[in-house]
């Protein structure tokens, strides 16, 4: 990509099983509450990770290095918390001005979260365009989107691979939309399975809180007037694009 601004990391396949029940009731609502667990889960999975590292590492008290780690874990955890409190606070959300998120400075912050806390099977790349315009949603909605997004595709690559998240801004009808695009050198789908992906629920996955990511994904998304899609092929990986209007630059 011309023009843009790259960053490279490391990351590894470290798996915290997360197999958590979760209280169902009525469905708009056990969907919600699902989607809410399954976040946390990501966000405490690299806490988990990170305390794994410091725990295998004999000489933690005197390894300096080790301070990033320990930092991913408590970042972490502060987001975990910040989605408590944004769902206690959604009452309030349409008497807010409209939100808008910076691109690079979410990507960067999900970059910090993985790349401390996984090892070196997986790599991540991240690419951002120069002069991007912000995305009109939330920030911590868009970050927790792509850390769904990026947990799915490392699942997707048992074996290791690489994770390359490409940011940039599209001109269409009507307007600007940023750009985000998600790809993995996993295992990939069948045209089946991407028929089904964004169904509440449905998972290819054994064990965990699956099927309940890309839904969550797919209403963000919608919610702020955006969209998702699928590119994949069984064998060939794996693209999710996700699309969000930009905020216009102010006029002189």
């Amino acid at each position: 990509m011309s023009g843009a601004e790259t960053r490279s990391g490391t990351a590894d396949n470290h798996v915290f099983d997360r197999t958590i029940d979760v209280p169902l009731s009525d469905p708009p609502a056990e969907q919600s509450t699902a989607g809410i667990v399954h976040d946390l889960g990501n966000l405490i999975q690299v806490a988990s990770s990170a305390l794994n590292r410091v725990a295998r590492d004999p000489s933690v008290s005197t390894a300096p290095a080790l301070d990033p780690v320990i930092a991913s874990a408590r970042t972490a955890l502060q987001q975990a918390g910040a989605l408590v409190r944004e769902t206690v606070g959604r009452a309030a959300a349409s008497h807010r001005a409209p939100e808008h998120a910076s691109v690079g400075a979410c990507l960067a912050e999900v970059e910090n979260l993985v790349r401390s806390a996984w090892e070196r099977n997986v790599r991540l790349e991240v690419r951002v365009g120069r002069d991007l315009p912000a995305a009109k949603c939330d920030p911590l909605g868009l970050q927790n989107a792509v850390l769904n997004l990026v947990f799915n595709a490392r699942d997707a690559m048992p074996d290791g691979g690489l994770i390359s998240i490409n940011a940039a801004a599209v001109v269409q009808d009507p307007g600007t939309v940023v750009e985000l695009r998600i790809e993995d050198s996993g295992i990939g789908m069948t045209r089946e399975t991407v028929l089904r992906a964004f169904d509440p629920f449905f998972t290819t996955k054994g064990t965990g809180l699956g099927g309940v990511g890309l839904p969550m994904v797919k209403h963000f998304a919608e919610r702020h007037g955006g969209r998702v899609d699928i590119e994949s092929a069984l064998g060939s990986g794996t693209t999710v694009i996700l699309r969000l209007p930009a905020m216009q630059a102010p006029r002189d």
